[in-house]
């Protein structure tokens, strides 16, 4: 009999130590009801390297570019991660080739279209000088060009027609017949990229090629596409700074998270960097994408 009891005390010795560990491992966890927020499977975490570009890159210039540090877009990284819980998004800045122990602005700013250089327009009305020997005549024009770089003009004796070369973008060849049928030239030009102005030679068979000529009326006009200024502080969110070491290095960090949105959906960002004193932005990130789920 005491054999028995025994094998009963041990049994039930047993059974509660099995119980008390089982109770012990529930302590501190969540009911199987209070699970934390988990994003679907297409917006996974996942660390994004965005490219940052030299302001004058993207924006126009001026006012853009004066501040530009050649090779800090390049040394720089922007990391952008999805986190899962309620923080929606991560963005680490890690700066490089900038200006020593000097303070840079953090701007988080909404989506931009680049401003991107698609050649000049001379379109409108212009005088040349056409200088031959010792003599110097004058030529007016009306020109117009159309969105292939192709242009025509009249003058008062003398129809051109010509092209801006879509990959150069500063060259000028064009062909003046005149209205006599005997007499033509040719000749080709530069844009001056500050001034507007036009120069280069003209020539023909019987009269040589080489001799100089150039604008004393008209302007060139740069064609952009894109906008043409900062797009916003994203949903006011507040700027901050960070400081440069003896290196020109820095670094920064943030968060955003579900209060930081106005609901779920898709949300183009951008990053821009500024230089404190003076007041100039020096790199603006690609566009990247935050997919917001609640």
């Amino acid at each position: 009999m005491k054999k028995y009891y025994f094998l009963i005390i041990v049994v039930l010795i047993l059974g509660l130590v099995l119980t008390g560990c089982s109770l012990l491992s529930d302590i501190g966890q969540a009911p199987a009801t209070e699970q934390l927020k988990v994003k679907p499977a297409w917006n996974l975490a996942g660390a994004e390297e965005v490219a940052w570009n030299l302001s004058a890159a993207v924006m126009p210039v001026p006012p853009y570019g004066s501040a530009d540090i050649l090779g800090s877009d390049k040394e720089s990284k922007l990391i952008v991660n999805q986190p899962n819980g309620n923080t929606e998004v991560t963005i680490t800045g890690v700066m490089n080739g900038l200006t020593p122990n000097t303070t840079y602005t953090v701007i988080l700013s909404n989506g931009y279209t680049p401003y991107v250089y698609t050649g000049w327009n001379i379109t409108g009305g212009w005088t040349f000088i056409a200088e031959y020997g010792s003599g110097k005549y004058k030529h007016t024009y009306n020109i117009t060009q159309d969105s292939t770089g192709n242009f025509t003009g009249t003058g008062s004796y003398e129809t051109i027609y010509g092209t801006v070369d879509p990959f150069l973008g500063t060259i000028i060849l064009f062909h003046s017949d005149y209205s006599n049928g005997y007499y033509w030239y040719e000749a080709t030009g530069t844009i001056d990229p500050t001034t507007g102005a036009i120069s280069g030679t003209w020539g023909n068979d019987s009269q040589g090629y080489g001799h100089p000529w150039y604008s004393i009326s008209g302007n060139a006009v740069e064609t952009h596409t894109g906008d043409t200024g900062h797009p916003g502080d994203f949903n006011y969110y507040p700027r901050f700074t960070f400081l440069t070491d003896a290196d020109g290095a820095g670094s920064w960090h943030l968060n955003l998270r579900d209060e930081d949105f106005d609901g779920a959906g898709n949300y183009t960002l951008s990053v821009w960097i500024n230089v404190n004193e003076p007041w100039k932005t020096i790199l603006i990130s690609d566009n990247f994408t935050v997919k917001v789920v609640y």
